[in-house]
């Protein structure tokens, strides 16, 4: 009796996991699933490095030595010798003239657009594959690969029966009258030598410059080794073969 009791409770379990597209074989995937991942532990992975370590520091040792300065006077021409020209400004006049005050235009008047709704049906996602996280019998995490279904809607729109349209106007330029400058004697030009003009100018000269004298001491630079973290361990998706 008791053996039967048993046989008959594993069949009852046998045909609800063999019913459960998602409990299937104890994968956790249904029959829409085209990868599955199991979530594996990954270790912590050290390593040991060596960096350098400063133990005395470098320094330099300035000597420096002043410029020596002098003066020196040499003759300059403060102004070369040039000829100029005296100008006498020309005499003007004014005379009237039609000149446009405003010029022809154009404008435009704008017509708006007939238009009409219209109702259309469009897809608005195609479905495609997406990933979905699982659980199967035995309660381990799946990460699957899933076939969606597509999504459509209905749209309305604006259609255009017949488009704007401009209609131009046009306005006739608009003359008067003004009065414009006229040349009634022009100017003339006298040309006249000035000579150049010198002076004595004295500057500081140097006569040895400065220098500057450098000693360097180099630092003194020690090995440490420590232990560092290379990578941190976490958890990673595993491919997992149909029914395991």
């Amino acid at each position: 009796m008791w053996k039967f009791a048993a046989s008959a409770s594993f069949a009852v379990a046998l045909s609800i996991v063999a019913a459960s597209p998602t409990l299937a074989f104890g994968d956790g995937c249904g029959d829409r699933t085209i990868e599955c991942y199991n979530k594996v532990r990954l270790p912590d992975v050290y390593a040991t490095r060596t960096r350098p370590v400063l133990v005395s520091p470098g320094w330099r040792e300035v000597v420096p030595a002043p410029a020596l300065y002098g003066r020196y006077t040499t003759p300059v021409e403060v102004r070369p010798g040039r000829w100029r020209w005296t100008m006498t400004p020309p005499v003007y006049g004014t005379r009237l003239q039609r000149v446009v005050v405003a010029p022809a235009s154009r404008t435009y008047d704008v017509i708006p657009p007939i238009t009409r709704r219209v109702t259309q049906r469009v897809v608005v996602s195609r479905g495609g594959i997406r990933w979905e996280r699982r659980r199967d019998l035995f309660g381990r995490e799946k990460l699957c690969k899933v076939v969606g279904s597509p999504e459509t809607r209905t749209v309305v729109r604006e259609v255009i029966v017949s488009p704007a349209r401009r209609i131009a106007h046009r306005t006739a330029p608009v003359y008067g009258t003004v009065a414009v400058p006229v040349l009634i004697r022009p100017g003339s030009a006298q040309r006249v030598y000035e000579p150049p003009v010198h002076a004595l100018y004295s500057r500081s000269v140097v006569v040895r410059p400065a220098s500057v004298g450098v000693f360097y001491h180099p630092p003194v630079v020690g090995v440490a080794r420590e232990t560092v973290l290379v990578r941190a361990g976490g958890y990673a998706w595993s491919r997992s073969r149909p029914g395991f």
